[in-house]
């Protein structure tokens, strides 16, 4: 099949061979400092999305452990060294496990192409973003302030201080596996927190594997503890992290249904809540964009992660003025993916995760075929090896209404609406007529325009003749709207796991009347 194709390498399971046959692990919870099995003894198994074999066997968790987990918390919190660590100790131990991360970076990426599909180059590049994460924040624990007041009365001294926030519970998602918890983790870590997450039943490997590389750094028994679930018990175990009274903030990824029903659990103990939900974000290419650089960026920001990813640019509006060539250009660079074995370092597109996943993205081909015109793909990639997989080839729909089901509903696979528009006030208008609001781009070579789109679009973030990867994830992520409260990464990530408590002292006596 030609490279312009979607490689068919699924039919020849070749590349990634001697790395399945070599046996799937088994792994246990993670509390207090070390593997244990589930209360109740259960397993279960993660099926790899490429070839259907076992990829995994994992502890199947539950109310108990999950308490279990978050008692082991609470007394790392309430009467262990972590909070209490000197910011070296703390800056040491990130360190150290970034630099144990960037040792084992071949096998976490292998592990998440065989849990999730995502393909090996795509966890690589998940990794060193990971690893710069860490790094960041462990800088961060050496820069912790405080503020004096001290000009304002003559007599008194105020102190603001800030504190950890305590016990940290988080859910992650399954499509940025170890990006998605680090970036809760880390920040977390650096200010003297405590942490018990659930990764995941899709993909719970590689946050088992930081949990051991974690210890291996140095962090203490019971600052971090794993429990994994199937989807069945996954439910009642983020329920009880999110109810339980010891846990003072949750972090949540995901969807904005599954969001709001977290937050109303997390409501009735009043705790903290961060969430980064879903999206779907507009990409607006003006008619004096790059035109190249836009349209392979365009497609790339549809495609990367098999479009399994919040902030993919799904929605794509283009001016009139080059709307016909420009959707040539999106289609031949479509059709320029390698979709295939996720163990092929050649691949850039891997299976979608499960069956309910390809169920729902065949579903939105269906209602898309209906609403628009196919561009290109529409269903599985061509080639009897793909028939029956996860695969779904990327695909581009043409002049779409953006009230239809396709360009309002988080679709979550790799699926492009392009909805033609004419003026920058049309563009605005149809960006900003969404429920969601996480991310955006605009291309255009006028800084005038890029600076009032930006300015215009309600969405937490924008990039300006890019998309994704600029090189500055130490900048705020988190959305607007449907799409989240609060935000991750950067110095306004770090303060989520902050309280501030302000002291007021004073200074000698009182002089009292006619003394």
């Amino acid at each position: 099949m030609a490279a312009t194709t979607h490689t068919a390498a699924r039919a020849d399971a070749r590349p990634g061979a001697e790395r399945r046959s070599a046996g799937a692990p088994r792994s246990d919870l993670w509390i207090d400092g070390a593997a244990r099995p589930a209360r109740s003894g259960a397993t279960f198994t993660r099926s790899d999305p490429f070839d259907g074999s076992v990829a995994g066997t994992y502890a199947n968790g539950d109310e108990r452990d999950a308490t279990e987990a978050i008692g082991s918390a609470r007394r790392a919190f309430d009467e262990g060294a972590w909070p209490r660590a000197r910011a070296r100790e703390r800056y040491a131990v990130l360190m150290r496990a970034a630099r144990i991360l960037s040792d084992h970076a071949s096998a976490v990426a292998e592990r998440m192409a065989l849990e999730s599909g995502k393909p090996v180059t795509t966890g690589l590049g998940e990794l060193g973003t990971t690893i710069r994460t860490f790094e960041y924040y462990a800088g961060l624990a050496l820069d912790l302030e405080g503020e004096a007041v001290s000009e304002r009365v003559p007599d008194a001294l105020g102190l603001v201080l800030h504190e950890p926030v305590g016990v940290c519970g988080f859910i992650t998602p399954w499509n940025f596996p170890i990006l998605n918890p680090v970036v809760k983790i880390a920040p977390a870590l650096a200010v003297g927190c405590t942490v018990v997450i659930k990764p995941s039943h899709l993909c719970s490997g590689p946050v088992l594997l930081l949990a051991r590389y974690l210890a291996e750094a140095g962090l203490p028994g019971g600052v971090l503890n794993v429990v994994t679930s199937d989807l069945e018990r996954g439910g009642v175990v983020g329920q009880a992290i999110a109810a339980s009274p010891l846990v003072d903030k949750i972090a949540f990824t995901g969807s904005t249904a599954t969001g709001r029903a977290v937050m109303r659990t997390a409501s009735g103990t009043n705790k903290r809540v961060s969430m980064e939900l879903g999206g779907k974000s507009a990409n607006i290419v003006f008619a004096d964009a790059p035109f190249d650089d836009a349209a392979a960026t365009s497609v790339r920001a549809f495609c990367h992660n098999s479009g399994q990813q919040c902030s993919a640019g799904t929605r794509l509006l283009v001016q009139r003025d080059i709307h016909e060539r420009f959707v040539e250009a999106l289609a031949r660079e479509t059709r320029r993916q390698t979709v295939g074995e996720p163990l092929a370092e050649t691949t850039t597109m891997g299976p979608l995760v499960n069956d309910d996943q390809h169920r729902r993205v065949q579903g939105y081909l269906d209602i898309g075929r209906r609403e628009a015109r196919v561009v290109v793909g529409g269903g599985a990639p061509p080639g009897d090896a793909f028939a029956g997989s996860l695969f779904v080839a990327p695909t581009i729909f043409d002049d779409v209404d953006n009230a239809s089901r396709l360009a309002q509903e988080e679709v979550f696979g790799p699926v492009l609406s392009v909805i033609p528009f004419t003026t920058e006030e049309d563009a605005v208008r149809l960006a900003n007529d969404t429920r969601y609001g996480l991310a955006g781009g605009v291309w255009t070579s006028s800084i005038d325009r890029a600076i009032r789109v930006v300015k215009a679009v309600r969405t937490g973030k924008m990039f300006v003749n890019a998309y994704n990867n600029v090189g500055l994830e130490d900048l705020p992520h988190g959305g607007y709207k449907d799409s989240g409260i609060g935000r991750e990464q950067g110095r306004r990530g770090l303060e989520e796991f902050q309280e501030v408590k302000t002291v007021q002292i004073k200074i000698g006596r009182s002089p009292t009347a006619g003394g």
